[in-house]
């Protein structure tokens, strides 16, 4: 687990690197649910969207 990070001379929480490394991830593979069509299926895509990108980070959190 981490803990504090310094970045410029400043402590982030945790928190904030991984939702950083949860970025290139999401846009990856939102990339492959628009190109394969699936979010044409989906009721609501920002909250699905939304859901995706939270479950990225807590992924991240649970097994970093």
């Amino acid at each position: 687990m981490l803990s504090e990070v310094a970045l410029a001379g400043m402590y982030v929480p945790p928190f904030f690197v991984y939702a950083c490394l949860a970025v290139p991830v999401y846009l990856g593979l939102r990339y492959v649910l628009v190109r394969t069509g699936v979010l044409r299926h989906v009721w609501h895509p920002a909250l699905f969207e939304f859901a995706l990108s939270l479950s990225l980070v807590s992924a991240l959190i649970l097994y970093v």
